[in-house]
């Protein structure tokens, strides 16, 4: 391999025209219902994190065990994370992702029914389960669908659905949770079902509406299925650093650890964006509806700084350098929170950390998808995922036990700093390894 970066001279096209309308019409297509599932995966995902507001003290748990709710997600995430996006290889898009989204509304349902820290970390374990392969398996799909130099512009887009879902989940959650005692039921279980039963609708819609491959896709002209196919196949020759050798010989390639190493780095950050935030801010005496609200505000800064840093990445051609300064930014803000006791500066820490782990999140995902190839791609893809989800595992652990052990969040938000300072470092060394490959 003799460049590190592809920029968009690495395809070629006789009719720039084809060219547009294929990508406009492919995203039109694709991403609203991409987005709208992992914008539902998040609020199920995070929904936690406000409910635990009155949850915690109803089921009597403390940080550490709310850390572990937290985090077991995460672990039985990365147990069947790449089973889960082998059979998306094999089966396609359509009937794995829909079965995901599914089986992880149901999951959250299921929440409702907690009667102690038991059954949440069972609950927490299926919902975990159930959604394994989602992001990963999104990120597969784009690949088949949009050649290399417009993947850092709709990953991006794919990955706004995070803040946006936080930032809703923050304004409607204080108004769910005052439903309490309504017919009986705890607000924070009214939190579960309400955000639990739109993605099993979404996942019954997709069945009939997701297509797996250009090939198939007959809402696309003959003209622009060859473009799009020739553009692609362009790309995964341009990029064939990695040959079907086989999924446990690709898997287990130093490069492909070492960006589940960053991957590492970047789960732990993103854990921790949101499912203390609320908690902290509560402290500080505020009504559960103005939680709401100030908690929006850190990630209506990510969603910002996501969409400029992508954009700019696209335009000149950059991933590495990009991955390894937002991977700093975000240590820098979660440094700033450790330090901080007012709530104005803790806002602000969490605001710079939003930035810079919803800018990783942006431009890292795009540099092993140019490394691997079709063949290789959902096993390493897969790894790569498995591992960052081990740092969401056990990065609220530690910070919760921090907690209780501390009385605050100090000494938990600097081991995510140190940790994302680390991940900056090896994204350079994953460059510099690249160059010499």
């Amino acid at each position: 391999m003799t460049e590190v970066v592809m920029d968009k001279a690495a395809i070629t096209t006789a009719d720039p025209e084809i060219e547009r309308t294929t990508i406009r019409k492919v995203a039109l297509r694709l991403m609203w219902f991409v987005m709208a599932m992992y914008f539902l995966a998040i609020l199920d995902r995070g929904n936690i994190s406000f409910a635990a507001l009155q949850m915690n003290k109803e089921l009597g748990l403390n940080a550490e065990m709310f850390g572990i709710a937290v985090g077991v997600m995460y672990f039985t995430y990365s147990i069947f994370e790449i089973p889960s996006n082998l059979i998306l290889s094999k089966y396609g898009a359509r009937v794995t992702l829909t079965r995901i989204a599914i089986l992880w509304g149901i999951a959250t349902v299921l929440m409702a029914f907690t009667q102690g820290p038991l059954s949440l970390y069972a609950f927490r374990g299926f919902l975990g389960f159930a959604e394994s392969g989602l992001f990963p398996g999104v990120m597969l799909l784009l690949s088949l669908w949009f050649p290399f130099s417009y993947r850092a512009r709709y990953n991006a887009m794919f990955n706004y659905a995070v803040p946006i879902s936080y930032i809703f989940a923050s304004l409607i959650s204080g108004a769910i949770l005052d439903l309490n005692g309504t017919f009986g039921i705890s607000g924070w279980k009214w939190l579960f079902i309400l955000e639990g039963l739109p993605p099993i609708i979404l996942g019954i819609v997709g069945i009939f509406y997701l297509t797996d491959r250009p090939q198939q896709a007959s809402w696309l002209s003959t003209a622009q299925r060859n473009w799009l196919t020739g553009a692609l196949e362009r790309d995964a020759k341009a990029t064939g650093v990695v040959h079907a050798e086989g999924v446990l010989r690709t898997i287990t390639k130093p490069m492909v650890l070492l960006f589940g190493l960053c991957n590492f780095g970047l789960f732990c950050g993103l854990a921790s964006l949101f499912p203390w935030l609320p908690q902290i801010i509560k402290s500080f005496g505020l009504p559960n509806s103005q939680v709401g609200f100030v908690t929006a505000i850190p990630p209506v800064a990510g969603l910002i700084g996501m969409i400029a840093l992508s954009r700019h990445s696209d335009h000149v051609g950059e991933r590495f350098y990009y991955a390894a300064m937002t991977f700093v930014i975000a240590a820098s803000g979660f440094a700033i929170a450790a330090f901080s006791t007012s709530p104005v500066w803790i806002i602000i820490g969490f605001m710079v950390a939003n930035v810079g782990v919803y800018g990783t999140q942006a431009v890292f995902w795009t540099i092993p998808q140019s490394y691997m190839s079709r063949q290789s791609a959902p096993g390493a893809i897969g790894l790569v995922s498995t591992i960052g989800s081990i740092g969401g595992a056990t990065i609220p652990i530690v910070i919760g036990r921090a907690k209780d052990a501390s009385g605050n969040f100090t000494t938990g938000f600097l081991v995510v700093a140190g940790v994302l300072l680390v991940a900056a470092v090896l994204v350079l060394i994953a460059r510099s390894q690249l160059v010499k490959e």
